[in-house]
């Protein structure tokens, strides 16, 4: 168990942000090789990736008042010559202890922080994912999640 307290001064008002890692699982693997065993006899070229990420958190109310839910998930479609090599998705999941945040700095906590702490361990598991499955370990590239939340911030707009 993590635990982060930062204190700043907003308005002349002491907040004593608390910030806790309470768990972190895997939530959900898929992986899918359609055409072996000719995926892994017949490679051709360079393969293509199409990799998506999200994020998405829910505050648990059962559990008590400051604890949340956060979920990255990624999806990658790999091809070579338009055929599909194989298909991973992966859902991560972290429960945290957040209080003391303001409504716009949760929000940033949940959506930019909260994955950054969960993103290695998913990396992880699907590279290892990918080695197990006769492939060379799919490596993700580190995710812009400052980017991620503007984008989905803009698409309310």
């Amino acid at each position: 168990m993590a635990e982060k307290k930062k204190n700043s001064n907003s308005n002349s008002n002491n907040l004593n942000l608390k910030f806790i890692i309470n768990a972190q699982f895997l939530k959900d693997l898929s992986f899918e090789n359609p055409q072996a065993p000719d995926s892994l006899r017949n490679l051709k070229g360079n393969p293509t990736f199409n990799i998506d990420a999200d994020v998405k958190s829910k505050k648990l109310e059962d559990h008590g008042e400051n604890i949340y839910e956060v979920e990255l998930t990624i999806k990658c479609e790999t091809k070579s010559e338009s055929k599909i090599l194989f298909l991973v998705e992966g859902i991560y999941s972290g429960i945290f202890t957040i209080e003391n945040a303001n409504d716009e700095i949760l929000e940033k906590i949940l959506l930019i922080e909260c994955p950054k702490f969960l993103f290695p361990f998913l990396r992880s598991i699907v590279a290892n994912c990918t080695r197990e499955a006769g492939f060379p370990p799919l490596m993700i590239a580190p995710l812009d999640f400052i980017g991620m939340y503007e984008k989905k911030k803009e698409a309310i707009k």
